[in-house]
């Protein structure tokens, strides 16, 4: 190789990654014909990838992008470009992700790579959560946070947005991995996030710097999710929904998979509902998730979260919010359904009670519980 010996297997394998059209799932179907990274440009130059099931295009793009000038430029173009990355070869790798069925090759991140190598929770969720839904994620994202887990998720809308602020706002490590290239802000309304999160947290990707949000990256996307963690929470999902293809994953991954049950007529509460039904353990609370994984966190605690004081109801406040249940109710219907001496103070009493964090107001008048 002669002034090209610098270059190192992860070199190889970085600038095989970006060649457009070649999934790892190819590039692991070359690295098994030589058990080398750099050797097979060697079936570059003999032209013997012609017994590979490429298109043509595909051919000459390996050919072209898989020459020891051109890993030599990628190579400085990405230090000068500041782009940071691990490889199924180095040792920073996660341990638990090396071991599912499918690992990625390489890791695109921004961060603290170090909590790669924390315990890590994944909670995921509806993209559209009712506020029972982001008021159970955030409660138990909070707790599994105090508990010293690291918060993992899909950077999405909904439940995954609510599980990255709040470990956030609790001073907690949380990393979102991305279906599209490190660099790409998805959504776009996730800015914000983005950068607290590359600043605070971990941002991962499998895929390389460019690479637009596709859609069938986001299901290949779920994977790295649950082979990070020691389990996944499924908090409002609908039969059909990604997070119930993370879960599966966890499945197949040897994963623990958690539950939390809804409104038993909402359609979100089917998807966590079904895992209920085929295995996965209910959660009501944080305990019902730490019992299951605290086995495989060293030094783990046995109660490390301290229990909030119940906040102090009046009579009046108690007796309101018996009536509101996690399903919304008009103010109209909690009007009718109090004595007459009881009515007189229903608006200073909703007040009161969503200020002490047990409902929410909602559009159009409705009332539902939070806790």
């Amino acid at each position: 190789m002669g002034k090209w010996s610098g270059l190192e297997e992860r070199d190889w394998l970085y600038s095989l990654s970006k060649i457009p059209g070649l999934g790892r799932k190819s590039i692991i179907m070359l690295y098994e014909q030589r058990k080398s990274f750099s050797a097979i440009s060697e079936l570059c130059r003999n032209s013997d990838l012609q017994e590979f099931p490429f298109s043509d295009k595909i051919r000459q793009l390996v050919g072209k992008h898989l020459t020891p000038e051109q890993v030599e430029k990628d190579k400085v173009e990405r230090s000068n470009g500041s782009v940071s990355f691990i490889t199924i070869l180095d040792r920073e790798y996660p341990e638990w992700l090396r071991q599912i069925p499918d690992p990625p090759l390489i890791l695109y991140y921004r961060g603290n790579l170090a909590y790669l190598h924390q315990p890590i929770i994944a909670i995921v969720g509806s993209r559209k959560p009712t506020v029972y839904g982001k008021d159970t994620c955030a409660a138990i994202s909070k707790q599994l946070a105090e508990a010293g887990m690291v918060i993992a998720s899909g950077m999405a809308y909904g439940v995954d947005a609510e599980a990255h602020r709040t470990a956030l706002r609790m001073g907690a490590p949380t990393i979102g991995v991305l279906g599209c290239g490190i660099d790409q802000i998805y959504p776009s309304m996730h800015r914000t996030l983005y950068q607290e999160v590359e600043e605070k947290g971990l941002l991962l990707s499998e895929y390389p710097p460019g690479a637009p949000p596709v859609p069938g990256y986001f299901p290949e996307r779920n994977r790295i999710i649950s082979g990070l963690s020691l389990g996944v929470v499924v908090v409002e999902a609908a039969v059909k929904s990604g997070s119930l293809i993370t879960a599966q994953f966890a499945l197949e991954q040897g994963r623990e998979v958690f539950a939390v049950p809804g409104p038993v007529f909402s359609q979100l509460s089917a998807g966590p509902h079904n895992l209920i039904k085929e295995g996965a353990k209910l959660v009501t609370g944080w305990q019902d998730i730490y019992e299951e994984i605290a086995h495989m966190i060293p030094g783990a605690a046995q109660d490390p979260v301290s229990e909030e004081a119940p906040v102090s109801l009046s009579p009046s406040e108690s007796a309101l919010l018996e009536r509101i249940g996690y399903d919304p109710i008009l103010w109209d219907e909690l009007f009718a359904s109090l004595e007459s001496s009881m009515r007189r103070t229903i608006d200073v009493d909703l007040i009161q009670l969503e200020g002490k964090g047990y409902i929410a107001s909602m559009p159009g008048g409705f009332y539902t519980r939070r806790k």
